[in-house]
């Protein structure tokens, strides 16, 4: 197994994320928090995502890309870059709508992460709550892009607001 890290750089007015290995859910508090403070920021015009290193991703993280496609779109009226040559990885991204909300290359990343200015997302261990918040926020966000996500993640969305529910 590959365990999954994620590198982000500025380079210019774009901020680049790249996702590197398996990515899972356990990163998903992360990443959630850290995309929360880079909406919070002024200093950029565009956000490229870069899984040309990346050899699978969940759904959580999915979601997770989605909220950074429905952010662009809200704050600067275009789709975020996304670059990805891996044909399973482009399946899945294909299968869940993200080719509709993102400018989908399947090409080695261009602009690329500046190596002297990258940084790796510290990932921390959740509580329990705070997972379940962000798996269940993830979901509904990736089940808002079409109906057919509606369906597939319905049981999970219901599971997870259940949950939330009772704690």
């Amino acid at each position: 197994m590959t365990v999954g890290t994620i590198l982000y750089a500025r380079r210019q007015r774009t901020y680049i994320l790249k996702f590197v290995g398996e990515i899972r859910y356990t990163m998903s508090c992360s990443l959630d928090q850290f995309l929360k403070q880079l909406f919070k920021r002024s200093d950029y015009d565009a956000i490229t995502i870069d899984l040309t290193d990346t050899t699978s991703i969940d759904s959580t993280s999915l979601g997770l890309l989605a909220k950074v496609a429905n952010f662009t779109r809200r704050r600067f009226g275009t789709k975020p870059t996304l670059y990805s040559h891996n044909c399973d990885v482009n399946r899945v991204l294909d299968s869940m709508g993200l080719d509709d909300v993102f400018e989908l290359h399947c090409e080695p990343c261009e602009q690329g992460c500046p190596l002297e200015e990258t940084q790796q997302l510290e990932v921390s261990e959740p509580d329990s709550q705070t997972l379940a918040r962000t798996l269940l926020d993830a979901h509904c966000t990736l089940s808002d892009l079409n109906d057919s996500n509606r369906l597939e993640f319905r049981d999970i969305v219901g599971v997870l607001r259940q949950q939330q529910a009772s704690s």
